[in-house]
């Protein structure tokens, strides 16, 4: 999966004449190309498109007939089918921290757009497997950089989406075999040993 990202921080300023304050609002918006094959990738939304926007039917507007999209949620894959330019279910969601499977007829790319998320960040993280992401659009080690919480006997399993195979990331007595680093706009299955909140305190001036 090839990925372009791009972000522009957009600063507003106003004063109050009155009492001379001013006040500053700061927001980076922009847009993540996913550069997706045929078959089956992992894909994450890591942009926020605004209440009511983050769902399939927005965001995968433009993707072929044919296209289908597996959500991992309480144990189970709930199926997404776009047929003759319609979602199965339209209003399925697809927010910042989760993931899912596509699998498309056809390469396409992808455009996601929206505020990169900030403040305090949280994902819950339940024991056994799911299937999460970073809720911000950035690249490096899952632990160190990205905040993920870890244990010993917890595995990552990152999806080569180019291949189809897993690569397999162990952390056992404090360290891992092969540290993760997912690419942005890469989701991956966690497997907890105990239930954990993912928090990060994030802010573009301050990653």
């Amino acid at each position: 999966m090839r990925t372009t990202a791009l972000f522009l921080t957009a600063a507003l300023s106003a004063g109050a004449a009155t009492t001379l304050a001013q006040v500053y609002s700061v927001n980076a918006v922009g847009y993540i190309n996913l550069q997706l094959p045929v078959g089956f990738s992992m894909v994450a939304n890591q942009l926020d498109a605004g209440t009511g926007n983050n769902t399939v039917s927005k965001l995968l507007a433009s993707v072929p007939d044919g296209t289908i999209v597996y959500k991992y949620t309480a144990g189970a894959f709930q199926i997404n089918a776009f047929d003759l330019g319609e979602w199965s279910f339209p209003n399925a969601t697809l927010e910042p921290g989760e993931g899912a499977f596509i699998r498309l007829p056809s390469a396409a790319t992808v455009t996601l757009v929206g505020e990169v998320p900030q403040g305090n960040l949280t994902t819950a993280l339940p024991a056994g497997f799911s299937i999460v992401s970073s809720k911000v659009p950035q690249t490096g080690q899952l632990d160190t950089v990205l905040g993920f919480p870890v244990a010993d006997g917890d595995i990552v399993y990152r999806f080569n989406n180019a291949t189809g195979a897993y690569s397999i990331h162990i952390f056992d007595l404090g360290e891992w075999d092969n540290p993760p680093s997912p690419a942005v706009g890469e989701a991956f299955w966690a497997r907890k040993v105990a239930a954990a909140t993912w928090t990060r305190q994030f802010s573009v001036n301050n990653p």
